[in-house]
């Protein structure tokens, strides 16, 4: 099971959105929400990625899983490229990529205990690196932009040019 929905309930003053709400989603399993305006589709999400809080009921996900929520309305303003913005996801990647190098260069000059200090950082950063696909960074951005029909030539353009269709895509691709 990655989530589970136990009795979800949910009202904005005296109008009752969500009662008793409850299902749950296995692994590999595919879900839709679907209903009339007003249903509480929205609110439910917000109570899954924990942007609203529930009423009563519970909200269980399982370890080591995360949720991606696209909201209908896209407020994407950035004076980035489109590459650079898909970035912004990989940060943590970026960030450990440039400790990795700046701790190489620091090994240059280090001796003795300091040195076995520094191997053991470095090869603790590796492996998260490793981990985290540090590697192959750089080719999933231009997988999911080029997935999203993006072209490489408009990997320059800034996002701030772009109509609200390819915002939303964008906003999409760094969900992914």
């Amino acid at each position: 099971m990655i989530l589970s929905c136990q009795n979800i309930s949910k009202a904005f003053g005296t109008t009752q959105i969500l009662q008793s709400v409850s299902f749950h989603i296995n692994d590999r399993e595919k879900a839709a929400i679907i209903g009339i305006n007003g249903a509480g589709k929205s609110t439910l999400l917000k109570i899954i990625i924990g942007e609203l809080a529930v009423d009563e009921g519970e909200v269980i996900l399982s370890k080591g899983s995360t949720i991606g929520y696209l909201a209908q309305h896209q407020n994407l303003s950035s004076e980035s490229s489109i590459y650079e913005e898909m970035l912004t996801v990989k940060q943590d990647v970026i960030t450990l990529n440039q400790n990795i190098r700046a701790l190489e260069l620091e090994m240059k000059n280090a001796k003795g205990e300091e040195l076995n200090r520094m191997l053991n950082s470095y090869t603790r950063m590796m492996h998260e690196f490793e981990t985290k696909n540090g590697y192959a960074y750089k080719s999933e951005v231009t997988g999911i932009l080029k997935g999203l029909g993006f072209t490489e030539e408009e990997f320059d353009k800034k996002v701030d040019t772009l109509s609200g269709g390819q915002k939303t895509r964008i906003a999409l691709g760094k969900l992914l």
